[in-house]
Parts: C-alpha cells; sequence; structure tokens
C-alpha cells in the first residue's frame, strides 16, 4: 500500500434507441453526479452529447435555454432550483490547453461545481485534475437512430 487512497472504478454500458432514450440516460447519469464531478464526454459529431448533457443539466435542475456553449467555449449556470452550479463546456474549438491562458477555464471549475465538458481531447487529462471525481462518457453510432453510451466514474 501506498498510502494514497484508493480509487474506485464504476462503468456501465446501455444502447439508446432514438433522443429519448439519451434523455433518460442523461437523466439518470445526473443522479449519480456530485458537486466537484467533471463529465467528460466524446463521440462523433451528431451522436447525441448536446442532448445527453442538456438532459442530466435539466436533472440538477438547471431551467431556461441551454444554448450549445460552442462559440463561446463555456457558459455557467447558477440558480435557486439547481443542486450545484453547472458548468457546460465544448472545447471543440480549442483542440488543446497548451497555448491558452491557464485561467482560461479555472471559473468552470471546482468543488461546489457539476462541470461538462463536450470534446475534451487532450485537455481531459489536464481538466482532471481540477475535479473530485471524473466521469468519462463516450457516445458511439451503431446505426442512424440508436447510440452506446458508455459510462466510467473514475475516483471516490
Amino acid at each position: 500500500m501506498s498510502g494514497l487512497p484508493e480509487k474506485r472504478h464504476t462503468a456501465g454500458s446501455l444502447v439508446a434507441r432514438g433522443p429519448s432514450e439519451t434523455e433518460t440516460a442523461g437523466r439518470r447519469l445526473a443522479s449519480r453526479l456530485a458537486p466537484g464531478d467533471l463529465v467528460l464526454v466524446t463521440g462523433e459529431v451528431g451522436a447525441g452529447k448536446s442532448t445527453l448533457i442538456r438532459a442530466a443539466m435539466r436533472e440538477l435542475g438547471v431551467a431556461g435555454a441551454i444554448p450549445s456553449p460552442t462559440f463561446t467555449i463555456g457558459r455557467f449556470y447558477e440558480g435557486e432550483t439547481q443542486r450545484a452550479p453547472v458548468a457546460h463546456l465544448d472545447l471543440y474549438r480549442l483542440g488543446g490547453l497548451e497555448t491558452e491562458d491557464p485561467g482560461l477555464l479555472s471559473d468552470y471549475f471546482g468543488p461546489d461545481v457539476v462541470s461538462f465538458v463536450e470534446w475534451p481531447g487532450e485537455a481531459g487529462e489536464e481538466l482532471s485534475e481540477m475535479a473530485t471525481r471524473v466521469v468519462r462518457v463516450a457516445i458511439d453510432h451503431l446505426d442512424a437512430e440508436s447510440r452506446e453510451i458508455q459510462v466510467r466514474f473514475e475516483g471516490q
């Protein structure tokens, strides 16, 4: 034993047939989230990343419009109906963080925030250092309507 806390990993997968089942998966995911969690979501264009994240955010109590953060990098949501502040980022346009100001994204993470990141790419590992627990979600096309959604909880 190294004296470090042992990390626990849990994983699961399901097949979602259509957007409504992807939304159900998002709500189920949200029921297991806590402040400090970082959810890294990967998948091809059109896989359902935003659909899953929006449903999870609704389950966490986010009200009102939830536009894609593609052109703004990130959006932050705080409200009385929420279980915790929620951040939603899309790093597709960044690619990586090596040339970015280290403080650029810091407001979107923390022990009291649930953070969702689409297209984390290589930045996922660096961002993981700002989280209490990391949740990796991979969405793969099976056919025109069906997606396999794999979820892996890492850490506490």
